[in-house]
C-alpha cells in the first residue's frame, strides 16, 4: 500500500507541475507578444507558432488533470487504472524528452528576412514579464517528468503487483443482488 501511496503522491505531484508549466507558459507567450505589439513588429507576428503553442498547452493540461485523476483512481486498486498509468505516463514521458531534444536544436533563421528588432523585444518582454514565471517554470519542468517516471517505476514493483492483485479478488458488484420477489403460500 505505501508503495501505491507514493506513486499516486508522484502522480499527483507530476500533474500539478504540468498545470503550473502550462500557466507559465501562457503568462510568458502573453508577455511576448505584448511586447511585439510594444516594439512595433509585423501584424503577422508568429501566428502560427502561438496557435500550436496554445493547442500544446492544451494538450499538456488535460492530460496533467488525467494523470491526476488517475492518482486517485489507482489508490482504489483497480489494475485497469495502474495499466492507463504505464501507457499516459509512458507516451507523456515520451513526448517530454523529445519536447525537450527539440528545444536543444539550434534553428538557423539566417534565411527568413525578417525586420524585428530583437534585443528590443527581449528588453520589453523582460520588464513585463511577471518575477515568478521563470522560477516556476524551471522548479515545474524539473520536477514533472521525473516524478511522473518514478510513479510509473513504483507502480511496477512487485508490492504494487501484490496490493492490485489483492484488491483484485474482492468483488466490486455493479447492483445491489437481486433476489426473486416472495412468494406466500395461497396467494
Amino acid at each position: 500500500m505505501r508503495v501505491v501511496t507514493a506513486s499516486s503522491a508522484l502522480l499527483g505531484l507530476s500533474g500539478l507541475a504540468r498545470l503550473a508549466q502550462v500557466a507559465a507558459e501562457a503568462v510568458d507567450q502573453n508577455t511576448y507578444q505584448r511586447a511585439h505589439e510594444e516594439a512595433g513588429t509585423p501584424s503577422s507576428f508568429a501566428a502560427v507558432g502561438m496557435v500550436f503553442q496554445a493547442g500544446v498547452g492544451l494538450v499538456v493540461a488535460l492530460t496533467a488533470l488525467a494523470i491526476l485523476a488517475l492518482a486517485l483512481a489507482n489508490l482504489a486498486g483497480r489494475n485497469w487504472t495502474r495499466i492507463v498509468t504505464w501507457v499516459l505516463g509512458g507516451v507523456t514521458v515520451a513526448f517530454s524528452a523529445a519536447w525537450l531534444i527539440l528545444g536543444l536544436l539550434p534553428i538557423d533563421t539566417s534565411d527568413v528576412p525578417d525586420s524585428t528588432d530583437w534585443d528590443r523585444v527581449d528588453a520589453i518582454a523582460d520588464q513585463l514579464m511577471p518575477g515568478w514565471v521563470e522560477p516556476v517554470s524551471t522548479v515545474s519542468g524539473l520536477v514533472a517528468s521525473p516524478a511522473l517516471l518514478v510513479a510509473i517505476i513504483l507502480l511496477a514493483l512487485p508490492s504494487a503487483n501484490a496490493y492490485f492483485r489483492w484488491r483484485r479478488a474482492v468483488p466490486d458488484p455493479a447492483y445491489p443482488e437481486q433476489r426473486p420477489p416472495l412468494v406466500r403460500a395461497g396467494t
